[in-house]
């Protein structure tokens, strides 16, 4: 076929693409590669068709061809890297993004996109060094302004990405910022962001907001869909309770049973129930993540001063049963995942004065019968790490059986989650393993968090395995069962 036939192909496609027919433009660039396979501008307008179509990941194939095809092109590598990015190939977006700024390192634009793609692979230390060349490139380039605060925090430099979110002027409330001042211990800053993200349900629109002064009225709250905020922010509520009539909590289904039991907590109804009457009888309405906020409270103030969630006794005693707990070697909850893995536990395999169960509800494949008490522990592990059973946590009320459970260990050992965040609740002894860059209820340095002060906090090291970690965390559980 001649290249005169080509371009009447490739104008013919752009037509479609004039005329918003996606997929015959697609189809007629596709018919031109197979007359003339190497044609990159045919691969390009297939791609470019296809992503306007929302067909990324069919723009991913054209575009990764026409980068085998002419290699070292900085705008088909940016192109790739945008296509997967829609695609949520995070890394290699990134990798791609790296190849356009070889070619174009001049080009503060790539810099930033590089950034942008490193931030959203959970390279945060790669992410600010982009951010940071493309300001060098152009001080006002505007994706790496709006980024670098962000990336900063998430490396854990908070200072650094205060700072960088001053510098930019941004007076919206933002979710990293919110972080990184809470992170540093400026509550009052922190906390109103919080309060000012939080969306607010059809429902509330109908009662004023809480002000954080006296009710004579109940206070309905509501909670999101993350019950780690649910456990993050439980503190507030004897406070905000203590000014109120009674305090209704508003909570997605599955957490109605576990949050009747918190602390400060009259009645608890679900998100998704007929809470009309509960509506009609409230005076006031206040989100859980903007209690502190609407309450004042100071990194001293926010703290728990004793145990803020309750288990129901008759479901701790089942447990209990099950597992054989209270008698002989003391029983150590584990929770792994996130940078520890079941071939971790390897230097546990000699220790043989603790049991070590397991918290989390795991797929059968997991599990294999044992002669421990339950009948259960979780396979393939190189130590016996018994398992409550494949009916734990099985009903719809979300983590009650966790929780009952951790009540009757004699301590924890936990990556940052729902069951580490339990035992602080419930005031259990117990050792958090957490990332080098953590959520701000554990601060930035230091043993112990007043959230939580039943925990004592071990934090992995730059460059350095979560993992590392446990010989610490053994040898502190051994001073917290023996004391």
């Amino acid at each position: 076929m001649t290249e005169t036939v080509i371009d009447q192909l490739l104008a013919r496609a752009a037509a479609a693409e004039e005329a918003h027919k996606w997929i015959e433009a697609v189809a007629l660039y596709e018919v031109a590669l197979v007359r003339s396979p190497d044609h990159v501008p045919a691969m390009l307008g297939a791609a470019a068709a296809a992503r306007a179509n929302g067909d990324h990941a069919r723009a991913v194939v054209f575009l990764t061809r026409a980068d085998r095809t002419a290699p070292g092109r900085a705008d088909i590598s940016s192109a790739l890297g945008e296509a997967l990015t829609a695609t949520s190939r995070l890394p290699e977006a990134a990798v791609a993004f790296e190849r356009a700024r070889a070619a174009k390192p001049l080009d503060a634009g790539l810099a930033a996109r590089l950034g942008a793609a490193r931030l959203a692979a959970g390279d945060a230390a790669g992410a600010v060094s982009a951010f940071e060349a493309a300001l060098r490139l152009d001080p006002a380039e505007p994706r790496a302004l709006g980024g670098l605060g962000s990336a900063l925090a998430a490396a854990g430099r908070p200072l650094a990405a205060i700072e960088a979110f001053r510098r930019v002027g941004e007076p919206r409330p933002r979710a990293d910022r919110a972080a990184a001042l809470l992170a540093l211990g400026d509550m009052a800053g922190g906390f109103a962001d919080l309060d000012a993200l939080a969306g607010r349900p059809v429902w509330a629109t109908r009662l004023q907001a809480w002000d954080g002064f006296p009710l004579d009225r109940p206070l309905l709250v509501w909670a999101g869909s993350d019950p780690l905020d649910l456990a993050a922010f439980a503190p507030a509520l004897p406070l905000a309770r203590s000014l109120v009539a009674d305090l209704v909590l508003v909570v997605p289904k599955p957490f109605v049973r576990l949050a009747s039991a918190l602390a400060g907590v009259s009645r608890v109804v679900a998100d998704n129930g007929d809470i009309g009457e509960v509506i009609d009888e409230a005076g006031a309405a206040a989100s859980l993540v903007g209690l502190p906020h609407r309450l004042g409270l100071t990194a001293g103030s926010f703290a728990s001063t004793g145990p803020l969630l309750a288990v129901e006794p008759m479901l701790a005693d089942r447990w209990s049963a099950r597992l054989d707990l209270g008698r002989g070697r003391p029983a150590v909850g584990l929770v792994w995942g996130s940078g520890i893995g079941l071939a971790d536990f390897t230097p546990l395999a000699g220790i043989g004065d603790l049991r070590f169960i397991a918290l989390e509800r795991l797929p059968s494949a997991m599990l294999a019968r044992s002669s421990s008490p339950s009948g259960w522990e979780v396979a393939g592990a190189s130590v016996r790490i018994e398992h409550p059973g494949p009916d734990f946590e099985a009903g719809i009320d979300a983590r009650v059986d966790c929780a009952s459970l951790i009540s009757r260990l004699d301590a924890v050992i936990a990556i940052e989650g729902m069951p580490l965040r339990l035992a602080g609740l419930l005031g259990r002894p117990g050792v958090a393993l957490l990332p080098a860059v953590a959520n701000w209820i554990w601060r930035i340095e230091g043993s112990k968090t007043p959230v939580y002060p039943s925990l004592s906090l071990l934090r992995q090291v730059p460059e350095g395995a979560l993992a590392a970690l446990l010989p610490e965390a053994i040898q502190r559980v051994r001073g917290m069962v023996r004391g």
